[in-house]
């Protein structure tokens, strides 16, 4: 594979590793692969990265994932008092002993991308090809052209899948390595689904985690889609997801992001005809000096009588960082939009940083759209109050951001999942 420029040798090594894969995928991953290698890994020169440096990436070294062919006992995360169809990727491998899908109904496809490139799939073949924009978002190219596993969900017409899929990604056993899984989601006519999707890691281990995850909602399709990136704090997480919305669907969508040493969340939803609607909010808190999120988010209104909302808070203590910008694009024939936006950070340190940029783009003249951010410190009279009538600081401190918090998690329509997130959270906080 032709290089343009120096690249480190671990990209090249893990790119020839590919020989397994169909024919087709083949072909496509190494063009993407030599995209990716053309453009190069992206630095703070570029706007869309100025705040985050991912250079570091160049000098280290990583070997591709391995499945894990004997699974240990592994303490699992459970929804609580909730029955749920569970997938388990370990190190980005599926692993069909830690599964259960007693729930699944039968008229759903759930199953690992490795097991689904085993026979022809169209579907599957017209979701992997689908190109992004390689300037914009070059990591999704290095994960087509490393990418081994991943998840398969195809919800037919008018199925309500009951039971929330609960999607755990384990990184255990092993150091330096890179695993790039895929999600693709396929939601048919007037049908629902609820997925959680949750990294996590057993130990303190240096790896990089390059997802992408691919969803597509028909007319009137519902989908609920929260995440919880809880990684190592040696870990680099990188993540885009990729929205397509019929008219009429509905997308909820939570993102809870609290480890890592790097994360990077893309978010790009595209309304592409009436009456979509789409709700995309964030929680962050990092609690560790060094660490740093970046949450990029765009919101794209094609087609009219569309809806969007977009909150993101969060708190940043330590010498901790935090990087948002959300954008909300509205094209000229997108009339009668409804969207804002609005981002909240709270710094609990003197040494705290956050980069805050809301952004509006608009070609349409009948619309309704705001946006907002602010940035600041606790409340010292209420703590002040709180500690008065007996509460200790920190339980203080943990009353007031679970308070801030709510906004967010209100969004959340299943209960069990809003649990999880809001105990994940006070578990986390200092």
């Amino acid at each position: 594979m032709s290089t343009a420029r120096a690249m480190p040798n671990w990209l090249t090594t893990c790119f020839a590793e590919q020989n397994a894969n169909p024919v087709w995928l083949r072909e496509l991953q190494q063009q993407q692969g030599e995209a990716f290698l053309q453009r190069g890994i992206p630095s703070r020169r570029e706007e869309h990265w100025k705040y985050t440096d991912v250079s570091f990436l160049a000098q280290q070294t990583f070997n591709k994932s391995v499945a894990l062919k004997k699974p240990h006992t592994i303490d699992l995360p459970n929804l609580k008092d909730v029955a749920s169809i569970r997938i388990v990727l370990v190190n980005g491998h599926m692993v069909e002993a830690l599964s259960d899908l007693k729930l699944l109904p039968k008229e759903v496809v759930l199953s690992s991308l490795k097991q689904m490139l085993l026979t022809p799939n169209d579907l599957l073949q017209q979701h992997c090809n689908k190109a992004a924009n390689l300037q914009r978002y070059p990591f999704a190219a290095l994960n087509m052209a490393l990418m081994e596993d991943g998840i398969f969900l195809s919800v037919p017409k008018n199925c309500q899948v009951t039971a929330p899929i609960h999607l755990v990604y384990l990184n255990t056993l092993a150091n330096n390595y890179v695993s790039c899984p895929r999600n693709i989601i396929v939601a048919g006519e007037n049908s629902e689904v609820v997925i959680l999707e949750e990294h996590l890691s057993e130990q303190a281990q240096d790896y990089f985690v390059n997802m992408v995850t691919d969803i597509s909602a028909a007319s009137y399709a519902r989908i609920h889609y929260y995440k919880i990136q809880n990684e190592s704090l040696h870990a680099t997480h990188i993540a885009q997801t990729f929205v397509e919305q019929k008219d009429h669907s509905v997308l909820n969508m939570c993102t809870l992001s609290l480890g890592a040493k790097l994360a990077r969340e893309d978010i790009f939803v595209k309304l592409t005809e009436r009456g979509a609607e789409s709700s995309v909010n964030g929680f962050y808190a990092l609690h560790h000096d060094h660490q740093h999120i970046d949450n990029h988010i765009q919101i794209d209104h094609i087609a009219p009588l569309g809806t969007s909302n977009m909150i993101y808070k969060g708190t940043v203590d330590k010498k901790a960082r935090a990087v948002f910008n959300g954008k909300i694009h509205v094209h000229p024939d997108a009339q009668k939009t409804q969207s804002h936006q609005k981002n909240h950070n709270l710094l609990l340190s003197p040494d705290a940083a956050v980069d805050t940029k809301p952004e509006l783009e608009i070609y349409a003249d009948d619309v309704k759209c705001a946006h907002g951010d602010t940035v600041g410190q606790l409340d010292q009279d209420i703590l002040f109050y709180l500690r008065s009538r007996g509460l200790d600081e920190k339980s203080a401190i943990q009353l007031l951001i679970h308070a801030y918090s709510a906004e967010v998690f209100e969004k959340i329509a299943h209960p069990a999942i809003k649990q999880r997130m809001n105990a994940i959270l006070r578990e986390k906080q200092p």
